[in-house]
């Protein structure tokens, strides 16, 4: 599963509408009952009737595995810490960076 945002800016965790901390029991929990109500064939056959359960079972079946979930966890975590780098250094810190040849005493 990639570690990217589930869809529309969403992440697993929301998706399911769980917390990061959350326990197997929880997520399986909810992933039942929101599965109920989007289920295509709880709701009908329709324009898009699949995605939402397709985006559904993508989130549980990553975060029921604590391997898949350990990755996601540490992916989403660490795309969101590089955002932050991201941003500083577009904003600019006013030095150069160094490089070797300016380092030396010529």
């Amino acid at each position: 599963m990639a570690p990217a945002v589930a869809a529309k800016g969403r992440t697993h965790y929301e998706v399911l509408g769980v917390g990061a901390g959350a326990s197997r029991a929880e997520i399986k929990a909810a992933y039942r009952r929101l599965a109920r109500e989007v289920h295509p064939d709880a709701v009908g056959a329709g324009a898009g009737a699949d995605e939402g359960f397709i985006r559904l079972h993508a989130a549980y079946a990553t975060l029921a595995d604590p391997d898949e979930r350990a990755r996601y966890d540490r992916d989403v975590v660490a795309g969101a810490s590089a955002g932050i780098f991201r941003r500083a250094a577009a904003a600019g810190t006013g030095y150069r960076r160094r490089t070797w040849e300016t380092d030396q005493c010529w």
